[in-house]
């Protein structure tokens, strides 16, 4: 509302009726909603009836051709700067949103390679940085932009576009190329893990089995250790009983002979006493007592003759 007496501008955002005297207020009425701004190739659509698309120049001299849609809205605190700096009624709409807005688009967007086009990535990062420096430029004078963005494919020229085909299908041929190696090496890394493991089975499975023959082999020593000092043990035992035996068979005969010995001894001093001649006579006789002796004569004659020999009870044969 705009007091022609002051010249004061006062933004009223609240709806409803008000009653004001209309020789002092002159009301403009601007649209506070969100607002698209359509510029495009299509005739008889958007801002304009006629080609409206944006032209852009990359950076390595292509022509490239866009449609750009522009989303803005007023701030609503901030009303009374856009009828200061554009005047009444939607003057703001051309000399803000549209003109900076082509401009701004075009200047970030012909940083571009025409490569870098086909990539919506690098495109919609480019809108962005776009959008940051219009609401900066914009927002000072009442206007927000809200997104800017590419509704459909940027157009080249028909013989780029055969020359870009032609060099993503290359592209896509590599990568197609890339993926294989990738997926070889993926395999050797496979078959080098799955060799690496049977390797390392089999040196564990032949350490087990070393393992086990070592142990195998000390259970078989301590066996035969425990068997040898077995029979060293009864052969010692054995040999010591043996040795035992002998030796109390060996007391025995040398007290047995050391008895006869001593007897002899004691015989050979009563032999020796007086008398000791007529006891070995006596004993003499006592053995030749009974006993009988026979004979063949000898003689030199040329004939037999008869012998006889009496003596006591005994007698002799021929």
């Amino acid at each position: 509302m705009l007091d022609r007496f002051t010249g004061e501008i006062t933004v009223v955002e609240e709806s409803g009726a008000k009653v004001y005297n209309g020789i002092r207020h002159s009301f403009s009425v601007l649209d506070k909603t969100l607002q698209t701004l359509e510029m495009t190739e299509a005739a008889g659509r958007g801002d304009r009836s006629g080609k409206d698309d944006l032209k852009i120049k990359t950076i390595d001299g292509s022509d490239v051709y866009v449609d750009i849609k522009v989303q803005y809205r007023i701030i609503p605190e901030q009303a009374d700067l856009v009828v200061i700096s554009s005047g009444l009624r939607e003057n703001y709409k051309q000399k803000w949103a549209r003109d900076y807005a082509r401009s701004v688009a075009r200047n970030y967007l012909g940083e571009l390679t025409t490569e870098e086009f086909y990539d919506t990535s690098k495109r919609d990062a480019k809108l962005g940085l776009a959008r940051n420096d219009l609401n900066q430029r914009l927002n000072p004078f009442g206007l927000n932009i809200n997104s800017i963005v590419i509704p459909r494919r940027p157009q080249f020229y028909a013989e780029y576009e055969a020359m870009i085909k032609k060099k993503k299908l290359a592209d896509q041929a590599v990568l197609y190329e890339q993926s294989k190696a990738l997926a070889a090496k993926q395999n050797q890394q496979t078959l080098i893990i799955q060799q690496t493991n049977l390797k390392n089975v089999a040196v564990e499975q032949y350490e087990g089995a070393m393992r086990q023959a070592v142990i195998e082999s000390e259970a078989q020593s301590n066996r035969q250790r425990k068997e040898s000092e077995a029979y060293y043990e009864k052969v010692t035992i054995n040999a010591t009983a043996k040795l035992y035996e002998q030796i109390q068979v060996a007391e025995g005969i040398t007290a047995q002979k050391t008895a006869e010995a001593e007897g002899i001894s004691e015989m050979n001093k009563a032999l020796s006493a007086p008398g000791g001649r007529n006891m070995v006579k006596l004993e003499y006789a006592r053995k030749l007592q009974g006993i009988v002796i026979s004979g063949k004569p000898f003689t030199i004659e040329g004939h037999t003759e008869r012998f006889e020999h009496l003596k006591g009870a005994a007698s002799a044969g021929r």
